[in-house]
């Protein structure tokens, strides 16, 4: 306990702190100051923290694109796409659908399209959430990718099943996210007693989810994942992750 209060005194208040003051002194309202975090964020963990292992995740996404005998293009949902920081790893030449519940973000995605120069095509941003996904036609994608956001998806399973329905047969989800800790050990245990305020701290996340669960009792087939340490230096509570894939 004496290790969450030192964490709450030393980071966690001080950045709420700023941030209230952040948006009363620039007048920015709530979403608008969100969209413009997670570009900052988001930019230093996709740089820094699993360079190594979303390289070898996307990888995979190319390989999945080249394995495909067809002539159509190559198209690809991102669900959470946040500020884009994940299409500097796209292959070539595809078509890019992004769905996120925060609409000022697709500014931020328009600008990282443009950076990541490999003539990746933008159709359209869905302004929405994974477990209701109205908007979004049945067997229409060849992939879906998922970085850092099954940890704040409120109904994951339905979540997962919706991802399933818009793949096209044979299609893959793509996945990476911070996980719970292993059971017993010391992490587990600081994250189960800090899940208890972390709803307050980044509404609707789970610093203890068991990601890994929810994807074997789904529908996926050929369901593969690996865990690794992230360099979280700060986020300490974040290191446990996972990468992988699932067809169905």
């Amino acid at each position: 306990m004496e290790e969450i209060k030192y964490y709450l005194l030393c980071y966690v208040i001080p950045i709420v702190i700023a941030c209230f003051i952040f948006i009363r002194m620039f007048g920015l309202n709530k979403a608008k100051c969100k969209a413009f975090i997670c570009s900052l964020v988001c930019r230093y963990i996709h740089g820094k923290v699993c360079d190594k292992e979303k390289a070898l995740l996307f990888e995979q996404l190319k390989d999945h694109k080249n394995s495909l005998k067809t002539n159509s293009k190559f198209t690809i949902l991102e669900i959470g796409v946040g500020s884009g920081m994940n299409f500097k790893f796209f292959p070539s030449e595809c078509d890019v659908t992004c769905l996120d519940p925060n609409p000022y973000n697709e500014k931020y995605v328009i600008d990282s399209l443009r950076k990541a120069n490999n003539n990746i095509r933008l159709v359209k941003f869905i302004e929405g959430y994974a477990e209701n996904m109205l908007d979004v036609p049945s067997d229409s994608f060849d992939a879906v990718v998922c970085t850092f956001t099954m940890c704040s998806i409120k109904g994951l399973n339905d979540a997962i099943e919706e991802i399933r329905r818009v793949l096209k047969p044979g299609g893959k989800f793509f996945f990476l996210e911070h996980v719970a800790a292993h059971k017993g050990s010391h992490l587990r245990s600081l994250q189960d007693k800090f899940q208890r305020i972390w709803p307050y701290i980044a509404k609707d996340t789970h610093i203890n989810r068991e990601t890994w669960k929810f994807l074997d009792n789904s529908s996926f087939k050929d369901v593969q994942y690996h865990l690794f340490t992230a360099k979280f230096f700060l986020a300490f509570l974040a290191k446990p992750c996972m990468y992988g894939s699932a067809t169905k």
